[in-house]
């Protein structure tokens, strides 16, 4: 099973690994104790302390019933036994579990400890990395718990690493290395010793803060306090966020809404076909007439639409045309016992600021929605805009928080009775011009969809399938 189809599980397991100069790759510290047996490492410790080639790039080994993901690192250093120390912090989970949104995590802390040995010799220092049982006992709990922890080291006497010494005075090494591009690898080993690896990017924004754009915060900020016996608390937050599910697919004939104002507040940080296309996001406009408008490929806005679709920016509503038909939902009730919902919906579907509208003008309108009567034939009932209601915001309103649903039209073609047929019946002398659109009457295709495809009004396309015998029609 891969990544896509798999669940997001609870962490089972965090170890500390390391390449002992004299007996190998060996697991140093692990909480739970031996849940990870040391034939199950033996069996993959060749991927948890890699070669050279694929250090500093997150690694998932999938075998034996347990998920591993783990960040090899390395320190260069003459110092070291072998002239470098290679160590891995491992986070296990179930086989079939989704693992992909731990792997910022991994990735965070390994830089971490890294920053730790280089600065103050932690994970070479015997009495200072005896803190790690601890360490990952809570990183464990806080993470399966709430998402988040707050880790916090006791550095007693800022003993410098291997290498440090001939660093003093020079700037402090980044951790994160700007010009290494980050990488993930997965191994999955199967029985019958068949093996599979495959390089893939992992730059899916799983690890962002806030869904649109990716913003440092005091919660992702290292922080060191000194205390008054001299001993240094060195501090880091971690925070797992989840993998969102693919956004739906976007048609020609969708129309998105925006539905966050922070899209405007930080648009400098969106791509610039985005920036090209948002001004034309005016809640009315679908995806071919932006795409027109904005001069811009219409698979291109469609990739822009479902981008903003992901982050939870826009939401995707039909076209507004006065001939369509929408009914009432059972969350209409919602307007009876929200006064919140009451006063924003007021505000909302109002042509003028003042005076707002009655909600029982707008209950009657909504109520009035049934099958068979279009929105122009409201208007001509209660005339909305001497009740000082936006019909066109009504409609959104409604749509947007699921009071009211559009009923789409669509046509299916039949077989013509033989019978009937003649040389000079209508649909035997436009045969030609109607079998294109026939071919998408198979009752999966909406008068939208058929208008923006053909380039028709609905009032064109209503009047051909009225013409046409062959077409029945279905409204759902």
């Amino acid at each position: 099973m891969t990544e896509e189809f798999g669940k997001e599980g609870p962490i089972r397991s965090i170890f500390l690994s390391e390449f002992h100069h004299t007996v190998g790759p060996k697991i140093v510290y692990q909480y739970p104790e031996n849940y990870v047996t040391k034939e199950v490492f033996d069996a993959v410790s060749y991927y948890i302390i890699p070669k050279p080639e694929i250090l500093k790039r997150t690694i998932t080994v999938n075998v034996l019933g347990v998920k591993i993901t783990g960040y090899p690192n390395e320190i260069q250093n003459p110092n070291y036994a072998r002239n470098a120390l290679i160590f891995n912090l491992c986070f296990v989970c179930d086989s079939m579990a989704r693992t992909v949104h731990y792997e910022p995590a991994v990735k965070k802390l390994s830089e971490y400890l890294e920053n730790l040995e280089l600065e103050n010799g932690f994970l070479s220092d015997e009495g200072s990395r005896g803190q790690m049982p601890g360490i990952l006992q809570h990183i464990l709990e806080e993470l399966n718990a709430t998402g988040k922890c707050t880790v916090s080291i006791t550095l007693s006497d800022q003993k410098p690493g291997p290498g440090e010494s001939e660093r003093r005075g020079m700037e402090r090494r980044p951790s994160l290395l700007s010009e290494r591009k980050h990488q993930s690898v997965e191994i999955k080993l199967y029985d019958g010793h068949e093996r599979r690896m495959s390089m893939f990017s992992d730059q899916r924004q799983a690890d962002m803060g806030f869904r649109g754009f990716r913003k440092s915060s005091v919660s992702e900020s290292k922080v060191r306090r000194k205390s008054a016996d001299g001993s240094t608390t060195s501090v880091l937050h971690i925070k797992v966020v989840g993998v969102w599910p693919d956004p739906p697919l976007v048609q020609d004939h969708h129309v998105p809404v925006l539905i966050s104002e922070r899209v405007y507040s930080r648009g400098d940080h969106w791509d610039l076909t985005t920036q090209q296309v948002l001004p034309y996001i005016d809640g009315y406009a679908h995806v071919a007439k932006i795409a027109a408008a904005a001069d811009v490929e219409t698979n291109l806005v469609k990739a822009c639409v479902e981008n903003l679709l992901y982050y939870g920016q826009v939401r995707l509503l039909p076209i507004f045309q006065y001939s369509n038909v929408y009914t009432v939902t059972p969350g209409l009730q919602k307007l009876y016992s929200n006064p919140c919902l009451q006063e924003e919906c007021q505000r909302a579907v109002a042509k003028n600021c003042d005076p707002q509208p009655q909600l029982s003008d707008i209950l009657t309108l909504y109520y009035s929605m049934t099958n068979g009567v279009t929105v122009r034939d409201l208007c001509i009932r209660f005339n909305p805009q001497s009740l000082n209601i936006d019909e066109r915001c009504l409609i959104h309103f409604g749509l947007q928080h699921s009071l009211i649903r559009r009923l789409h039209c669509f046509p299916i073609l039949v077989p013509p009775d033989p019978s009937s047929s003649t040389e000079d019946s209508p649909s035997h002398r436009s045969g030609h011009r109607r079998s294109v659109i026939h071919s998408m009457c198979n009752g999966q295709h909406s008068f939208d969809e058929i208008c923006c495809k053909f380039g028709l009004t609905y009032k064109e396309l209503h009047d051909r399938v009225e013409r046409d015998t062959n077409i029945l029609v279905l409204w759902k």
